[in-house]
């Protein structure tokens, strides 16, 4: 329980720091433009893969840090599209918050990294990877996200309570929510690939860069 707190005790502290507030800027500027490529499937439905820097974020600098970018990230793409009808939701934003906790929690102080002369550490660093996207995947996109944007933008009456009792009810819900599920299924897989290859060599990245800097 210690170090739940102490990782966001240590996460908050970070902000003070000028590294903190350049890497994150840039990794933010980063999503935005990983963001703008999204394969939009439906208005429910699209693929994107932010997850990326914001995954990165969380390895470097905690759950604080990382709930704040992701939240910044999903603002600044919301006034960027201004395409919707669909008014910005607090209760996604928190959804959004949640994410970047959930990946700070499990990546923070992780020290990513593959080794091939210590197999286990490896493996506890694809461990951690298919964990927080996983979480995230599972609780933010396929349960919260789905939930709130049916509640707020498709059928404002349904309840769960109902649901049980309506098949109509529970019906169209899933009609609507299969495409979401089996869109996330096939990310999965392919988000977790990537965040094992990039996570590594952007810890190794980070730490040659300011290793050279504090020496130079």
């Amino acid at each position: 329980m210690k170090s739940f707190f102490l990782k966001f005790s240590d996460s908050a502290k970070s902000l003070g720091d000028i590294r903190t507030i350049t890497v994150t800027g840039m990794l933010i500027a980063l999503a935005i433009v990983i963001r703008s490529l999204a394969i939009q499937i439906t208005i429910d439905v699209r693929i994107v893969f932010t997850c990326i820097p914001i995954a990165i974020i969380a390895m470097l600098y905690g759950p604080v840090v990382c709930s704040m970018s992701a939240l910044a990230i999903d603002i600044i793409g919301f006034l960027i599209d201004n395409k919707s009808p669909r008014g910005y939701s607090i209760q996604l934003a928190l959804v959004i918050v949640l994410m970047g906790i959930i990946y700070g929690l499990v990546l923070y102080k992780a020290d990513i990294r593959y080794d091939k002369n210590n197999l286990r550490d490896s493996f506890g660093s694809i461990a951690r990877i298919v964990i927080a996207r996983g979480l995230v995947i599972l609780i933010c996109n396929m349960i919260l996200n789905s939930y709130f944007l049916y509640t707020l933008y498709i059928n404002k009456d349904f309840s769960l309570s109902e649901a049980l009792s309506n098949q109509d009810m529970r019906n169209a819900f899933l009609t609507w929510w299969s495409p979401r599920v089996i869109k996330n299924l096939i990310q999965y897989p392919i988000d977790c690939v990537l965040l094992i290859f990039t996570l590594p060599v952007a810890n190794i990245a980070y730490r040659s860069v300011f290793k050279s800097v504090r020496n130079a």
